[in-house]
């Protein structure tokens, strides 16, 4: 067996350093290889994304136009390439790294980033239980909670992850103000009359591995008191039903003095003759009797003649033979 001397054994050491391979108890032998002992450069970065699957980012060089090879391993995995790479301007930028057991998402997790020609850069997670990052709240609403210048707010959680293991931070914002944040889903006092934005976000709590990172914030949602306002609109929304309500009684009895009443009915829907009645028919049946070949209602008749009574008055002119005799005076009789 050949020895080296100590002198030799030293500096191959330091390189070895300088090279900054991991060690055994980190990666396996064949991971070790040309791994680069500092990742500041490309910063790698591994979340996992709402307990469903792993996402690891990391900085790409701008002066390196080339597409990163990733992989990575859980505890007793070997080590695969990405499947699912993110893309950004033509050039990876990341992974997505679904999960074959849902429980193994917090063993130890390692990394291994190709950056170039016989060059890895290696990075390696204990526990992930800490780096585990939410999908925002939505379906975010702000109601009054019936107090004096207090609202509350609620909103839709993820469902993956049970809710006693959920914290949650609620920021509001008065008009163009800066931001103040609550941990209570109601917040008081407010301005009245003023517009007010809430936002709210979640993160696992420390009943179940308090997460350092926070979810996006959710969808602003603006919120407004009403009550001043609330006074003017209901007086317009008043007389607008009350006019429609008046307008269909006026309909309404337009239509019932229009059915019984057959002289309106005549001034509105005038009687014309049926052209499926020929001319002959005048003549022959109804003998020139223009009613009855019309066919004028008996109702129709009896509102057009007088509902009245007046004895007749007889004008006689007196007779020329009458006027003679009275101009000439009495006649003499004879004398016997």
């Amino acid at each position: 067996m050949t020895y080296l001397p100590a002198a030799v054994l030293v500096p191959g050491c330091l390189l070895f350093l300088f090279q900054g391979c991991w060690s055994s108890s980190n990666f396996s032998s064949s991971a070790d290889v040309n791994c680069i002992s500092t990742d500041y450069k490309f910063n790698i970065s591994c979340l996992i994304i709402n307990l469903e699957y792993v996402e690891c980012t990391w900085t790409k060089l701008q002066t390196q136009q080339i597409n990163y090879i990733f992989s990575s391993r859980f505890l007793h995995n070997s080590f695969r390439e990405c499947s699912d790479y993110l893309w950004e301007h033509s050039q990876t930028v990341g992974c997505r790294i679904h999960l074959d057991k849902p429980i193994q998402k917090f063993d130890p997790f390692y990394t291994k980033l190709s950056v170039g020609e016989n060059q890895s850069v290696c990075k390696k997670y204990i526990d992930l239980k800490q780096r585990v990052k939410l999908n925002p709240p939505y379906n975010l609403t702000v109601n009054s909670s019936g107090r004096d210048g207090e609202v509350c707010m609620h909103w839709t959680s993820t469902t993956n992850v049970k809710q006693n293991c959920m914290k949650y931070m609620v920021r509001y914002q008065k008009a163009s103000g800066p931001w103040k944040s609550s941990s209570s889903d109601c917040v008081s006092p407010l301005s009245s009359g003023v517009v007010y934005t809430f936002q709210v976000r979640s993160s696992m709590s420390e009943m179940c591995g308090d997460s350092h990172f926070w979810s996006d914030w959710s969808d602003p949602v603006q919120w407004k008191d009403n009550k001043d306002v609330k006074t003017t609109v209901q007086t317009p929304v008043y007389w607008h039903a009350l006019g429609i309500v008046l307008g269909l009684f006026v309909l309404i009895s337009l239509c019932t003095l229009l059915y019984f009443s057959e002289r309106i009915k005549v001034v509105f829907i005038p009687v014309a003759p049926d052209p499926s009645k020929s001319l002959q028919d005048l003549f022959k049946k109804h003998k020139g009797n223009v009613e009855s070949w019309v066919y004028i209602s008996k109702e129709l008749k009896d509102a057009f003649e007088s509902d009245y009574t007046e004895s007749p008055c007889v004008v006689c002119d007196p007779s020329s033979t009458s006027e003679t005799k009275a101009e000439a005076g009495p006649m003499k009789q004879p004398v016997s």
